[in-house]
């Protein structure tokens, strides 16, 4: 951030009284909402929670050198623009802020891939221009405006993730970042408990779409119907991409190396360091975008990008190779990675150690069991299934022929039962919900190999 407003400024970003005349003119370049990271100068927006009333937190922030603070009620640490919603607060401005800066902001949503698409988009922008992203996941009506505070005048392009479990969400998200172009990775189920079906998905992920601004652009996957519905409805530029239009994959494969080689048009032959197989589609779009505004070197950037991906991570545990896909899980997710396990070398057997999808509401039970079948149709040989729906992902898997299936209730006990049957050259995918901490096994696994 190299932008710099006066507490008056702010104010009447906010709509807020601003403070006294000697007051109001002081100046500042950043915010902060977590005093454990604020710098000397910020301003504090204290945000509350379920758990916690961000307004006791003032005092600790003016103690730390903040310059004011957005808080409910005043404090006599210091200067304070009082509001009635910090957080609505924070938001509006980082839309009054995103109001003054010329950057194209690019917004991505999806129901998988929200994360690879942004981090590959935004590195092959980086490579020719200033450019802003979404830190991490923080996709949500606090990470989004904090995000679009990231820009300052230098900034060629914002590329904003936009998270969502509930119907309006991605709608308030883009009134804050009145995104310039903006694309959909894939509809599939998740969240149900919000949406309700994956028709409830695709309304709300359709959102991003009704808030680009007017002739905004559009970025279609093909291979998706959802998506092509949404196409059909948007009266402005698009670009299409996936097995047909205008950036088309001619061929996926993988090398000796364990490298996705892509063959597309018009881009030629790339080779990434990515185990999944529906990571192509982030490539696509990825390539879409960059190749709309004038990227010229793609390889070079998205290796760059692949390696530091913090998804689907492969490690050495004993005599296995372990993918490590713990982060998080949908049924679209589980399937890619099922695929990613199943197009893996190995000279021994496949293992998947899978964990609940959480937030699938009524249908949970038939989306485990067609898990199940999915490890199945792509080879799996043991499978341990962990949750309160594991016991339908094990009939799946054993409805799809696999030989060997559990379903355990205990993180260690699943560690144990993994030992009891691995061997050398075996290779085990480890995924679940963020909820269900399927990460826990793999660090039983290390205590169990390694002591």
């Amino acid at each position: 951030m190299s932008w710099t407003y006066t507490l008056g400024e702010l104010a009447h970003a906010v709509g807020a009284r601003a403070p006294e005349h000697g007051v109001s003119t002081l100046a500042f370049s950043g915010v902060s909402t977590d005093t454990r990271t604020l710098r000397p100068g910020d301003v504090f927006f204290a945000l509350s929670g379920e758990n916690f009333d961000g307004n006791t937190f003032v005092p600790k922030a003016f103690e730390k050198g903040a310059l004011a603070a957005v808080c409910e009620r005043p404090d006599t640490g210091g200067p304070c623009v009082v509001v009635e919603s910090p957080l609505r607060s924070l938001q509006g401005f980082a839309a009054w802020h995103r109001s003054r800066c010329s950057a194209t902001v690019i917004a991505i949503t999806g129901s998988s891939g929200k994360t690879t698409s942004k981090d590959l988009t935004a590195a092959l922008l980086a490579s020719k221009y200033p450019v802003v992203k979404t830190l991490g996941n923080l996709n949500n009506d606090i990470g989004c405006p904090l995000s679009l505070l990231h820009m300052d005048e230098s900034t060629r392009y914002a590329v904003i993730e936009m998270g969502a479990n509930h119907a309006g969400e991605i709608a308030d998200l883009c009134r804050m970042a009145r995104p310039d172009e903006a694309a959909v990775t894939i509809v599939a189920p998740a969240h149900l408990e919000g949406f309700g079906t994956v028709e409830g998905v695709a309304r709300a992920k359709a959102e991003i779409v009704a808030g680009l601004v007017p002739g905004g652009h559009f970025y279609v996957n093909v291979d998706n119907p959802w998506c092509l519905a949404m196409a059909e409805k948007h009266p402005g530029p698009k670009t299409y991409f996936g097995t047909h239009g205008d950036v088309v994959l001619r061929n996926c494969s993988f090398d000796e190396a364990g490298e996705m080689v892509l063959d597309i048009d018009p881009v030629g032959v790339l080779r990434l360091p990515l185990a999944v197989r529906a990571h192509a589609t982030n490539v696509l779009l990825a390539l879409s975008v960059a190749l709309r505004h004038g990227v010229e070197e793609m390889e070079a950037p998205l290796r760059a990008a692949c390696a530091s991906l913090s998804r689907f991570k492969t490690l050495s545990v004993g005599p296995l190779t372990v993918l490590d896909d713990s982060y998080n899980a949908n049924p679209a997710s589980m399937a890619a990675a099922l695929e990613a396990l199943a197009d893996r070398w190995v000279a021994g057997a496949r293992i998947a150690v899978l964990g609940e999808m959480l937030e699938l509401g009524a249908a949970a039970g038939d989306l485990h069991r067609e898990v199940g079948r999915a490890a199945g149709r792509f080879g799996v040989k043991h499978l341990f299934a962990y949750g309160p729906h594991g016991a339908e992902m094990a009939e799946g898997a054993s409805e799809a022929g696999v030989p060997h299936v559990e379903a355990l209730d205990d993180h260690e006990a699943i560690a144990q039962a993994v030992r009891r049957v691995a061997g050398p050259g075996d290779a085990l995918l480890v995924k679940g919900s963020r909820g269900v901490r399927m990460e826990t096994v793999i660090e039983a696994l290390k205590r169990l190999y390694c002591g």
